[in-house]
This record gives structure tokens, sequence and C-alpha cells, in this order.
């Protein structure tokens, strides 16, 4: 099926091009920010993603993604709403960090997938790091996220973003809230 859907005509130029990354496995990747025709390999690693990751995405069980919702993900405005991508080695979408804001706001929920072949080996950290510097220089002072109850592997991983990372159990989910910037610790006083 083809797309019609078009980017924006104001959005800014992606903030980067790609960058080769060498995860802690010793695999390496390309990191990008998203582009729409980018649609394509996402719905490509949706299928070679396991019930379970989608699962955890998206917090519903999607055989088969919409068109509609993998325009939305692709076709960010690289301000308010932004995603990068990691490419392997074939030029496969292998993940994804996103992170969708409001404007005038200074905080954006923050979402992430990693093909299950990938998970463990630092692509997510990767990523997740690089989202938020990227986040932190456009102005965002923390990310939020909602994260299954069952996911605590998902509140640990949030948590290596900030050691100042505050989680909060609600209706059986997590809250999760990460500053970007560490807090600074007030200095001496000199009297």
């Amino acid at each position: 099926m083809a797309y019609a859907a078009v980017p924006p005509a104001a959005a800014p130029p992606a903030p980067a091009l790609g960058e080769i990354v060498e995860l802690a496995n010793g695999a390496t990747v390309t990191v990008r920010p998203i582009e729409l025709t980018d649609a394509f390999r996402l719905r490509r690693m949706f299928d070679r993603s396991s019930p379970e990751t989608v699962y955890h995405r998206f917090f519903a069980p999607i055989p088969t993604p919409r068109d509609e919702m993998l325009v939305h993900i692709s076709a960010v405005d690289h301000e308010t709403r932004e995603a990068l991508v990691a490419l392997g080695a074939d030029g496969e979408l292998v993940g994804i960090a996103q992170y969708e804001g409001r404007p005038g706001a200074d905080e954006a929920e923050v979402a992430i997938a990693v093909e299950d072949a990938w998970q463990g080996s630092g692509l997510g950290t990767e990523l997740l790091l690089r989202l938020g510097k990227l986040g932190a220089r456009r102005g965002l002072v923390a990310f939020t996220a909602i994260v299954m109850g069952e996911n605590s592997a998902a509140v640990r991983f949030l948590k290596r973003l900030s050691p100042d990372t505050t989680v909060r159990l609600e209706h059986g989910e997590y809250v999760v809230y990460t500053p970007l910037r560490r807090a600074s610790a007030p200095g001496p006083t000199h009297r």
C-alpha cells in the first residue's frame, strides 16, 4: 500500500546525519533521526518482533499495525515530536526511541522499542541516551512514561537515564518521571 502522507512543509530539517555506533556487544548500528520513508522499515521491524515486545510498547496486542499508526510514528516534526532509529548492517530498522511533547511544554512522553534479536545489546540505552540529549538541547527538562506494571525491566531501564528518576505505581501501571538534567547540588555557602 502506498503512503500519501507528507511531512509538514514547515518542519525543520532532521538534526543530524546517521552516526555509526558500536554497542556493548560489539555489534554496530547506524543511528539517525527517523524519516517518513522509515514507515516501511518500521512495519518490517514490527513483523520481526514478538507479540510480547509489541504488547509492552503499545499496551495492546496488535497483530498487524495500521498504516496510519506507522505514518504517525514516522512523520515527526523534529521539535515537539522526535524519533531516533537504529539500522543494522542490512539497512533494516532494529530499534526506535521517540518522544512526543506538546508545543510550549518542557516535558515529553518517551517510548522505545527494540527488536527482540537486539534486546540486551545496549541498543535501547544508546537510543534513549541520545534522545535525552537531543530533547535537553531543545529545552525539554524531563521525559515521562507509562509502563505496564508487569514490565519492571522497562522501569529499571528508564532509571539508567537519570539517577533522579522517580517512579509511582498507579492503577497497576508505573508512572515514570526522568529529569534530563541532573538537579544541581547547592554550592558551598560563604559567609
